[in-house]
């Protein structure tokens, strides 16, 4: 196992969803402290935080399938840091994320909330999500 994480990062102004085996090393390439981040972030500045790291993906393969359906939950134009974290929400409520993916239930997850200040009162978890604060 690699223990793969999806992340929701966030600036100034924009956010951005990714996926890592190491979530610390690729924020700093996402803020240009080392190379390799991702063309949109770096084109954006630095400043850079996580908002939250979904923790507990065994496999690339398995981060990547949720990444992509956290980034195709309608409505896709729908932007901000407060309609991603709805998105995530309902999305964690899918018996699967793509047609292709495992059952949910079989992916024991943990959220860890880096900014506590966007979790939302109402999150209302499935019962094999964990949760954490930093």
């Amino acid at each position: 196992m690699d223990n793969w994480s999806c992340y929701i990062i966030k600036n100034n102004r924009y956010t951005y969803v990714g996926v890592s085996n190491d979530v610390k090393k690729r924020l700093r390439a996402h803020n240009c402290e080392i190379k390799g981040g991702a063309k949109y972030t770096t084109s954006k500045g630095s400043g850079w935080k996580h908002i939250c790291i979904i923790h507990g993906f065994p496999t690339k393969i398995e981060s990547m399938q949720f990444e992509w359906a956290l980034k195709h939950v309608p409505p896709r134009n729908a932007g901000g840091i407060v309609n991603r974290i709805k998105k995530l929400k309902k999305l964690l409520h899918k018996e699967k994320w793509t047609s292709r993916s495992p059952l949910s239930e079989t992916m024991p997850l943990t959220i860890e909330w880096v900014d506590k200040s966007y979790r939302p009162d109402d999150m209302d978890l499935p019962v094999y999500i964990n949760e954490m604060s930093c």
